[in-house]
């Protein structure tokens, strides 16, 4: 009986993750909605470390999707911290998209990744 429930929770999460995405995508651009400004506390990380990324954004009714195309967004809303590991080293993109019913508007900003090392 438990694995019947876990496959069930599990499959309905994948739906609604993908339903959003759907969602997303059917969406075309919107002059209402304008991001401000997308800001790091640090665009320069060492691999395993992270740095905040805030973005303020104007329009109506307004959700936020992140996207890396390396390393790990952590969290969600109008901030999140961004994370990689050894593999991500080099520059990095993260998008941001803001979205209400009517469209949207993205932004990206780039953080490189170095390489972790131990100071002695």
């Amino acid at each position: 009986m438990r694995k019947t429930l876990t496959f069930i929770t599990l499959l309905g999460c994948l739906v609604l993750v993908s339903c959003s995405k759907k969602d997303q995508d059917n969406l075309k651009p919107n002059p209402d909605i304008q991001i401000i400004s997308l800001q790091a506390t640090l665009k320069v990380v060492m691999a395993w470390d992270t740095t905040s990324i805030t973005v303020n954004a104007t329009g109506d009714n307004l959700s936020y999707a992140w996207e890396a195309n390396h390393g790990d967004i952590l969290g969600s809303g109008i901030s999140v911290k961004y994370a990689a590991g050894q593999c991500c080293i080099g520059l990095n993109t993260i998008t941001c998209r803001v979205f209400n019913e009517q469209g949207y508007a993205e932004d990206t900003i780039q953080i490189r990744v170095t390489p972790y090392t131990i100071n002695p």
